[in-house]
């Protein structure tokens, strides 16, 4: 049989061998050309399938950023509904008249719930832990005069010194300090914040220093709230010490004798 063939083939014209040389090459072009199709049409249906994947990812992402910044902005909202609310309390404080004493009173009950509504309309994301506290300067320290529930009453910290601390450092210079990192800084004496990493302080006009403590860096939008919030404390405590230093609460006593 394979004679027979080699016969038949030895016996053929060349341009039979010329044609069919034609025919296997145009064949091979055209698997090829078909081969190339076909994997242009798979990638591109890959890339199309890639495409829409990122394009959810995307609109994820987007709504994602789109709910944290709708609950940044309902809490700011409450914050400076908070404050207006605070700020009525003072001005009812400064209008009616009563005695000595309860005025006294309603001002410093004041800015104690101020400093504990501060922790929590400061709380943006979900787990986030605050404190802030008030200090006030006496005899060249910082003595604390209230602070939110999650600030320590028995840690002992009850005065911040003048001159090693970040508290005192904004005190002394009268500016704000936002410190995303205590334990890198020079006044960060970092076991005095039990745990806490950041810390923001505003001073107080003449008086004292709010500072606010946070577990990470805070929000942009925290240090607007807080200085709002600051305003307000510095303008009860102005009212306080005002009847304080001005002699009042021995008036109100003798006229009530």
């Amino acid at each position: 049989m394979l004679k027979t063939v080699e016969a038949f083939l030895n016996h053929q014209p060349d341009w039979v061998y010329f044609l069919t040389g034609i025919i296997i090459v145009f064949g091979l072009i055209t698997t090829f050309i078909l081969i190339g199709r076909a994997a242009m049409k798979y990638t591109e249906k890959i890339d199309k399938e890639l495409g829409f994947q990122k394009i959810q990812q995307e609109l994820h992402d987007t709504k994602y950023q789109a709910a944290i910044h709708k609950d940044i902005a309902l809490q700011t909202i409450h914050a400076l509904r908070n404050a207006e609310r605070f700020l009525e309390q003072l001005q009812q404080a400064r209008r009616f008249t009563v005695q000595a004493e309860e005025n006294l009173q309603t001002y410093e009950n004041l800015i104690i719930r101020i400093v504990h509504a501060l922790s929590s309309d400061i709380k943006f994301q979900p787990g986030e832990q605050h404190r802030s506290a008030v200090w006030i300067e006496e005899s060249g320290q910082l003595v604390y005069f209230t602070g939110s529930n999650a600030f320590d009453d028995r840690d002992g910290n009850q005065i911040l010194p003048m001159n090693e601390t970040i508290a005192g450092r904004s005190f002394r210079k009268k500016e704000i300090q936002l410190v995303p990192d205590v334990s890198a800084d020079v006044d960060g004496m970092p076991k005095s914040h039990n745990g806490y990493g950041a810390i923001l302080c505003i001073p107080l006009s003449e008086w004292g220093v709010l500072t606010v403590d946070a577990h990470r860096a805070f929000q942009n939008e925290v240090m607007y709230i807080c200085r709002i919030y600051a305003r307000v404390i510095d303008l009860a405590f102005f009212e306080y010490s005002q009847m304080i230093d001005d002699g009042y609460i021995t008036q109100q006593f003798n006229e009530n004798e």
